[in-house]
């Protein structure tokens, strides 16, 4: 059968809960600057500008006791008052009052840094990769396979599970071993996604536990860049470009297993919404089982099967949790998922989405 050598799917996907995929990096506090935003601040640039009398008195700052406590709050009260954030700042996104008032308050107290995580950019934009979406959208459809029947003889090496149900392990020097070659997804091919104008914001992630039959946020406290999302008021949509090479998976001599003839974008899709709306129920009995103060957390999870009525659900980004990351549920133990969760402010479950046709 003759097939196109490419075709090409846009998929709609509406962001349901704060979504943060970070750029590997933390600001620390002279790298930005909040005010009515958070500022990047090209700190180079900006010194090379300084008057001379300025250049001076930052010049003093960073002399000999540089590393002194004294020393660092100045040089914060330095950068902070005198950089003009309009012509300086590389980009700008709003805060939460959460950050801002804990920025002020610590904003003399140098043993707290402040480090931010920043949303990972292609110059000033932030994207969501077609990698990390192609990796979870691999996750689903790694958990249909294992649904349909498929006993697992490999449990110890991640690569050696995902040749198993792919059909994708070689025997190579009498060693079995992943072999690329099989990979269906090999033929799949995902662009990155660019984020519309103002469509992310530093927020706290609040950790919380179960101790004592309640929830308690633990001193893990992170500020990070993360989306805005339908469910916190803010309608967040952006469109996905998933391309299926037809000629490499379809044709049996590309090594591909038959078994995946028959995969398209409507048959991931679906394989999307079944393994992410299980993990969102499976994730939401675990975490609020036996707590007394739960309700609120729960409304949220059935906020988001809600809102993805007429879609697929789908999970991505930093604090998805295990759960959502892992294809089989006898390849994890209680101990392994822990009992712990990151909150956007105190509620949100992160990284679900809404994707449809």
């Amino acid at each position: 059968m003759n097939y196109p050598r490419q075709e090409t799917y846009k998929i709609k996907a509406e962001i349901l809960t704060p979504v943060h995929i970070g750029d590997g990096t933390e600001l620390e506090p002279l790298e930005y600057v909040i005010k009515d935003k958070f500022y990047k601040v090209n700190m180079e640039e900006w010194l090379s500008t300084l008057s001379n009398e300025k250049a001076e008195e930052f010049k003093k700052l960073t002399g000999k006791d540089y590393a002194q406590k004294a020393t660092l709050v100045a040089l914060r009260k330095f950068v902070r008052n005198n950089i003009d954030t309009g012509k300086y700042a590389e980009w700008a996104v709003d805060v939460s009052s959460a950050v801002q008032k804990r920025y002020e308050e610590r904003f003399e107290a140098p043993e707290n840094q402040l480090p931010m995580s920043p949303f990972i950019r292609t110059g000033i934009k932030p994207f969501l990769p077609g990698s990390s979406i192609k990796g979870a959208l691999r996750t689903a459809y790694l958990s249909y396979l294992k649904r349909s029947g498929q006993l697992l003889k490999e449990k110890g090496r991640a690569d050696l599970v995902e040749g198993e149900l792919l059909k994708a392990n070689s025997v190579k020097r009498d060693k079995v071993v992943f072999d690329i070659e099989k990979d269906p997804f090999r033929a799949i091919k995902i662009k990155d996604a660019f984020l519309p104008e103002k469509a992310t914001f530093f927020g706290e992630v609040i950790n919380y536990n179960k101790k004592d039959g309640r929830l308690n946020p633990t001193n893990i406290q992170i500020l990070s860049e993360v989306t805005y999302g339908s469910l916190i008021g803010k309608r967040v949509s952006i469109e996905l470009e998933i391309s299926l090479d037809k000629k490499v998976l379809y044709n049996r001599e590309s090594g591909i297993d038959v078994l995946h003839e028959k995969v398209d974008v409507q048959s991931l899709l679906k394989a999307c919404d079944n393994f992410y709306r299980n993990a969102l129920n499976e994730e939401k009995d675990k975490f609020l089982s036996g707590v007394s103060n739960g309700d609120v957390i729960s409304k949220v999870y059935q906020q988001i099967l809600d809102h993805a009525k007429g879609g697929c659900l789908f999970r991505l980004g930093w604090g998805s949790g295990l759960i959502s990351m892992t294809i089989a549920q006898e390849l994890r133990t209680e101990r392994k998922y822990g009992k712990s969760k990151h909150l956007v402010m105190g509620k949100y479950p992160m990284g679900f989405i809404k994707i449809s046709r």
